[in-house]
Formats: C-alpha cells, sequence, structure tokens
C-alpha cells in the first residue's frame, strides 16, 4: 500500500548546502536590474563556456565578416590534429599572402605551433595559411574542414572560404558563432597558453635573431584577468575581438563585432558587466545533493539517494535559485546501491525544467511480509496449500477405505 508523502511536491526530503557549492558567491545583493553597458560595436555576445548561457546579446545572428576571428577556428583544427610539434615546410604560395605577416619565406621550415603563436598573436596570414597547408594538404581541403567543423559546432551562421580571415564575398559568421567557437578553442588546454601569451620569440632561420611576436589584443596587455583570445580587423568587418576573462575561478567570454571606438573597451566593459552582474550556482550538487526516497515493500521506509550529475546555472544577482523538487519519489524494493530510484527537477533561469537521474547510496531489503506477498512465495505457497489439500484428501479416502474392509 503506497504510504500518503508529505508535502505539496510529492517528495520527501531533498538536502543541499546552498552556500556549499555557489561556484562564484554573489559579493552583494543589487536592488534592482544593472543595464548593460553602451558598446559602440554593431554585434555582441558574452556567453559563459561551461553552461553555454548567453547573458548578452546585440545582433547575436547577424551575418557579417569576422575578418581574422576566423583564425581560431584554423587554431582549432590544428589542435585536434595533434600535429603542434611538427616541423613543416613552407610553400611558395603561403609565402606569398599579404597584409598581416611573419614574413615567411618559401622553403622555409618552421614548427606549427611557431606558425600557430604567429597566426595568434600578431595575425600572420602567411603562418595561418602554412598551417592549413600542413593539416590538410591544401589550403581547399582545410577549408572544406573548416566547414565541416562548423556544422559539426553548430555554427549555423557561418561559412568560410579561407584560413586567415582576409575579405572574400561569401565569408562570414555572427556574432553567436564566434562566441561559440571561442568556447571549444579556450577549452582546449594546448591553446589556451598560447591565447594568453602577450609576447615571444621564435625562430627565424637564416636571421641574427629571432623573430618577435607580440599580442595585438591590447586589453590582454592591460588587465590582468584577460587571458585571450583573438583580435581582427578589415575595411569590411571593422574591429573585431574575441575576449576571454578569468574572474575568482569564474571564466566568461565575449565576442564584439565591427567596434567603432575600441573593441578593447567594448570587450571589457561587457565583461566586467557580466561578472558584476551574474553570479554562477549548482543548482544541483552530485555531491551534496540528497534525497530521501519512499520505498514500497522495504525493510526501511525510505532510502537516501543523490544526483548523478551537477546541474549548473548562471543567475543574476538579483535572484536566488529554486530549490529542487522530486519528480519521481516512490521505488520499489528491493534497492541495491547505484539503483536508479528517482529523479530529480529544478528550474533553470530561463523556466526550462532541467532533471536528473537520482541513485541509491544504500541498500533496502524486501520487507519479510512483502516477500511472502511476491509473486514468486505466491506460488510457492499455493503450491504447498495445494499439496496439503491433496494430501488431507488422499489421507481421507484411504481411511475410508480402511473403514470399510474392517465394516465388512
Amino acid at each position: 500500500m503506497r504510504r500518503r508523502t508529505r508535502g505539496s511536491s510529492g517528495f520527501l526530503a531533498v538536502t543541499t548546502v546552498l552556500g556549499a557549492y555557489l561556484l562564484v558567491p554573489p559579493a552583494h545583493v543589487q536592488s534592482g536590474e544593472v543595464s548593460p553597458p553602451e558598446l559602440s560595436c554593431r554585434a555582441a555576445v558574452l556567453i559563459d563556456p561551461e553552461t553555454r548561457q548567453l547573458l548578452y546579446q546585440l545582433n547575436a545572428d547577424e551575418r557579417r565578416p569576422v575578418a581574422s576571428l576566423t583564425k581560431m577556428m584554423t587554431a582549432l583544427l590544428i589542435a585536434e590534429s595533434g600535429k603542434l610539434e611538427q616541423t613543416i615546410t613552407v610553400s611558395e604560395r603561403a609565402a606569398g599572402v599579404g597584409e598581416t605577416t611573419m614574413h615567411l619565406e618559401a622553403g622555409e621550415q618552421a614548427k606549427l605551433r611557431h606558425l600557430l603563436m604567429g597566426a595568434m598573436l600578431t595575425s600572420a596570414n602567411d603562418a595561418a595559411t602554412a598551417c592549413a597547408e600542413a593539416v590538410s594538404g591544401s589550403v581547399e581541403a582545410f577549408v572544406e574542414r573548416m566547414n565541416e567543423r562548423a556544422d559539426e559546432l553548430g555554427l549555423t551562421g557561418t561559412h568560410f572560404l579561407n584560413p586567415h580571415g582576409l575579405h572574400h564575398d561569401g565569408h562570414y559568421s555572427t556574432a553567436r558563432d564566434m562566441a561559440l567557437l571561442a568556447v571549444y578553442v579556450m577549452g582546449r588546454p594546448e591553446l589556451r597558453p598560447i591565447m594568453r601569451t602577450r609576447e615571444t620569440t621564435v625562430p627565424w632561420p637564416g636571421k641574427p635573431h629571432d623573430r618577435k611576436l607580440v599580442n595585438r589584443n591590447k586589453l590582454l596587455h592591460d588587465w590582468p584577468a584577460c587571458d585571450g583570445i583573438k583580435t581582427g580587423y578589415t575595411k569590411q568587418a571593422g574591429d573585431c575581438l574575441a575576449a576571454s576573462a578569468y574572474v575568482d575561478g569564474w571564466r566568461l567570454i565575449c565576442v564584439v563585432l565591427d567596434s567603432k571606438d575600441k573593441p578593447w573597451d567594448d570587450a571589457r566593459a561587457l565583461l566586467e558587466w557580466g561578472f558584476d552582474t551574474f553570479y554562477k550556482v549548482a543548482l544541483v550538487s552530485k555531491d551534496l545533493t540528497k534525497a530521501s526516497i519512499e520505498v514500497e515493500g522495504g525493510a526501511a521506509e525510505t532510502v537516501v539517494a543523490r544526483a548523478t550529475e551537477d546541474i549548473v546555472a548562471v543567475m543574476p544577482r538579483t535572484q536566488t535559485p529554486g530549490d529542487p523538487v522530486l519528480l519521481d519519489h516512490v521505488c520499489q524494493a528491493p534497492v541495491r546501491v547505484g539503483d536508479v530510484v528517482g529523479r530529480l527537477g529544478v528550474a533553470m533561469p530561463n523556466g526550462e525544467m532541467r532533471s536528473v537521474d537520482l541513485v541509491a547510496v544504500e541498500e533496502v531489503a524486501q520487507s519479510p511480509w512483502a516477500l511472502i506477498l511476491s509473486r514468486q512465495w505466491s506460488y510457492w505457497v499455493m503450491a504447498v496449500l495445494v499439496a496439503l489439500a491433496v494430501g488431507v484428501l488422499v489421507h481421507g479416502a484411504a481411511a475410508e477405505a480402511v473403514g470399510a474392509r474392517w465394516s465388512g
């Protein structure tokens, strides 16, 4: 018989310690919404890379030229190729790509890592082309892979025609897509050190000195919290910047396209607004969220269960998270450790309901009475009763026959 559960939401207990799993504690509680900063750019996005929540968007899906932000995809494909330490020979085609360059010469040998640093720090177009040829054999094959990867990553507003970002009709992306691409780039441990490098030197064969590479991202030089990512400029695209900042263990990423003033000013204002306006919290913690689940037919009335994964959200500092609610809160004995015994739901900031499995952290055996009433035992009890009845009948018939003989 099902017992009545406590509470209108139909759950026995869900226990968490909110302060113990705030990933970014709210430094202060604001009395009202804080307006985003005034930006000079045409399009912008602010994103939390872990949850992929967009915290700010301006013309996020407008297709535009993105200049050298293109090189983020070039960097991602090079990292995924696993060839960073490979030494390559620069082709005549790569050496001939103009505008911003590392002054590569045809036949020059260079490590792919050093070429990538030239492409990302100084935005060298010859280096980006040499990298593309090294990874895919030709620029055309590399561009094909760039677009395939864009599709795989869900960059639905993006189309590439070259690995460097020099203007070409039909080569475009969006602020949203570039922000998502930046998330993947900063998710690569071999790329993060390159993105945050302010300046370095790499070999320059045949010269009495090394090449000096200075990062064009002024935000990286002026703001210690900044740790990347990529600048971009063409006349058609305007000033563009993908920027990452890391404050108190929390990273935010923004993209600004076609800034009319300075892209680093737009980016810093947007990132600082994000850190000031939002905080990050585990709405459900696999280590700390526990629930008591009702057990039917068990030797114990309830079983303790834990969440199988974290549910993390970024919330305005004006809001507090809602309590998790048990969606499925009754299970059947016997219960083994690790059995899924229920589901826990929690409302996300956008109103979406997310849920997670709850698994038992202890065993609960069937109660003796439940065991007797279970179908398997019912068969045995019925068989015994039938055997006893047959035995009585047989015994009665035998006794009657014996009596008849004596009476005869």
